[in-house]
């Protein structure tokens, strides 16, 4: 059933995102050829004129709004979803309150993902780079040897992005416990949210701060950091950890205290 879910959320997701993604690719398509100009076959040099900064203001507003429609649409799929109109039919069918809270954790993550990987392709589009460079095998050859001489970077970018991952589901997490708990104030919900997910990050500060201080715990992250691997999973297992609570909580509440009139 979690599948399904997942199907429904990710065509909201497409319906609302297909078109901005789009946009943000081809004005960083349009920026390439309105700001840079190509002197002759190997040299690129910077057009300027007012014309060409017209692009890019409007790539920079696309990409500022894809962001923010982000946001918007982890709050609204949560809210509206679980604690709004839909979620008198969300919660008659045969599914549990946890699988309901991963599917919307699960795309709003895959969103915020998806507009980070249209951001980074945007800005590989609008590089001054010869395609015809690209496309020849020497360059991908070279790429290979130095992967292979260097297999240890591959393990280093899939922590990262473990970490990275792992940082967008305790904000995910922390937001979905605020509106929650903003669900259970009978007046001005949304503001109980706001104060909410601000208390939880003062929360988790100190908790960070106190555990962090205790000697042991501090041994433990002092022979993590002796390498960059194992610091980069410490803080993705410090990140987890508490959206795990902070996810719990939310099923908690969705089980026991959920009131949708």
């Amino acid at each position: 059933m979690l599948f399904k879910l997942l199907k429904y959320d990710f065509r909201a997701m497409w319906k609302q995102f297909s078109l901005v993604w789009g946009a943000a690719l081809v004005l960083a398509l349009v920026n390439r050829f309105s700001i840079f100009v190509d002197a002759d076959d190997r040299a690129v040099h910077l057009r300027n004129s007012f014309v060409s900064s017209v692009p890019m203001f409007a790539f920079m507003a696309v990409i500022i709004a894809m962001f923010v429609i982000g946001i918007i649409f982890v709050i609204n799929r949560f809210s509206k979803g679980l604690l709004g109109d839909e979620g008198y039919l969300m919660h008659t069918l045969p599914v549990r309150s946890w699988e309901l809270v991963a599917s919307k954790l699960i795309c709003g993550a895959v969103t915020w993902v998806g507009c980070s990987a249209v951001s980074f392709l945007s800005a590989l589009v609008m590089l001054p780079l010869n395609l015809s460079d690209l496309l020849q095998v020497p360059f991908w050859s070279d790429i290979l040897r130095a992967l292979i001489k260097h297999p240890d970077m591959l393990i280093l970018v899939a922590e990262f992005l473990l970490m990275s991952l792992s940082a967008m589901v305790q904000f995910i997490a922390a937001i979905y416990l605020a509106i929650a708990i903003g669900h259970l104030v009978p007046r001005h919900r949304k503001l109980a949210g706001v104060a909410a997910f601000i208390g939880l990050y003062i929360l988790l500060m100190n908790v960070y701060g106190r555990v962090f201080s205790a000697t042991f715990i501090q041994r433990l992250m002092d022979m993590a950091t002796a390498n960059a691997y194992g610091s980069m999973l410490t803080a993705s297992a410090t990140m987890l950890i508490p959206a795990a609570l902070f996810l719990a909580a939310v099923c908690w509440i969705l089980e026991h205290k959920l009131n949708l009139e």
